[in-house]
């Protein structure tokens, strides 16, 4: 009998009319198994390592595109978690992709020379498996993202730890931070709801204002490095997309009533080169999955639609995040509840009007005229996404809110 949740070996099949990718539970003792008929630039094994002259740590966007040009490698062999009715276990699933539970042992076959992963050992890690097959292509893009971002000088603080690119399956392995800002807001927005109603706290973001502006300011400040020292505009920033690690107790510096974690950028799909070298990708722009109302209104714009001139931009990350802040104040993912699907596509083309929809809703009352929230939000929201405060000008305002 198989105990509960232990791993199983992860099989990849794709079905020969294209459809997704299923899973499969192959004998014990089998090795990961390839998807059929690969789709996308296939790496070789002579092209395994980076130049000798990176480092780890380096500061300079353009010295780590001109050098590292594959992905870091995880040559350890994967296996996926299962639950006591013997499913993957999975820790969220997207357009392209879905993410299992795994673990990770040493491959008993040759190691390849650096950049790979060190020894596994129990460690659970986050596995981003295609699935379709077209998904391919964008994951082994995501990966040299990750990569570039990895060598980056404080990249640990504000980025999911990335481990390598397993060229076998198309998969990304990251450290498994199983919390996510979306889920951090449902939980809040609970917990406001079963709190008697008082006017001490109504006026006040669901989680509190300490805690929400130290939220803020942690989550604009990773923005900022993102756009000013990793050169990089992620494309789809979102609360599904914000990773909470859980900061140790005895962390120096934590206030009373601070935020208790750390968000981490994930999932770069839809990243972004914004570093003069145009993109990383240069498909990736027709990748990008919008998530109204998050979205910037720019690219929800039919002008833009038809033309198909819809592109990310820095701007566009910042609109994203403020309304992504303005959620987490109300405690609603919809942002525009009440509404059906259309009207909250209408409402996100109008996204410059966001804390006025919010203010018409029903709440209204944690987003008041003229408070912190609005104060923060609003040069963040302008309709000309020339006229949008920039991330590291952001940073500095939510300092001083």
């Amino acid at each position: 009998m198989t105990p509960t949740n232990s791993p199983m070996p992860l099989m990849l099949h794709t079905n020969s009319n294209g459809k997704d990718i299923q899973i499969h539970t192959p004998s014990s003792g089998s090795n990961l198994t390839p998807p059929v008929t690969p789709v996308g630039k296939e790496i070789d094994d002579s092209d395994r390592s980076t130049p000798s002259s990176i480092h780890h740590e380096l500061d300079e966007p353009a010295t780590l595109r001109q050098n590292v040009c594959t992905p870091l490698r995880f040559t350890d062999e994967l296996e996926i978690c299962r639950d006591a009715e013997e499913r993957p276990i999975e820790f969220g699933r997207g357009a392209w992709s879905i993410v299992y539970k795994a673990r990770a042992t040493p491959s008993t076959g040759p190691m390849y020379t650096p950049p790979s992963s060190p020894a596994a050992g129990t460690r659970v890690y986050a596995v981003k498996a295609p699935l379709r097959r077209d998904a391919r292509p964008v994951l082994q893009a995501e990966a040299l993202t990750l990569t570039r971002l990895h060598f980056m000088r404080d990249h640990e603080r504000y980025v999911v730890p990335f481990h390598g690119f397993h060229t076998d399956t198309k998969a990304l392995v990251m450290t498994a931070v199983p919390l996510a800002l979306s889920t951090y807001i449902e939980d809040q927005a609970d917990l406001a709801r079963k709190r008697p109603v008082s006017t001490a706290t109504m006026f006040d973001p669901i989680q509190g204002p300490d805690s929400w502006r130290d939220m803020a300011c942690k989550l604009i400040s990773g923005l900022a490095w993102l756009h000013s020292k990793g050169s990089i505009f992620h494309g789809d920033i979102k609360p599904h997309n914000l990773l909470l690690r859980t900061l140790p107790t005895d962390e120096p510096g934590v206030e009373v009533g601070a935020f208790p974690y750390e968000p981490l950028l994930a999932d770069f799909s839809s990243a972004l080169d914004i570093c003069g070298g145009g993109p990383i990708d240069a498909n990736r722009a027709s990748y990008s999955a919008f998530t109204p109302p998050f979205t910037a209104p720019e690219l929800l714009s039919l002008t833009a639609l038809k033309a198909g001139t819809v592109a990310p931009s820095p701007a566009s990350d910042v609109f994203s995040l403020a309304a992504t802040l303005v959620a987490a104040a109300t405690g609603d993912l919809l942002l525009y509840p009440g509404f059906n699907s259309m009207q909250r596509l209408a409402m996100a083309r109008d996204g410059h009007q966001i804390l006025n929809f919010t203010r018409s809703g029903p709440n209204a009352a944690r987003v008041p005229r003229n408070g912190f929230v609005e104060r923060l939000i609003q040069p963040a929201v302008a309709k000309d996404p020339a006229q949008r405060i920039a991330a590291t000008e952001w940073a500095a305002l939510a300092s001083s809110v």
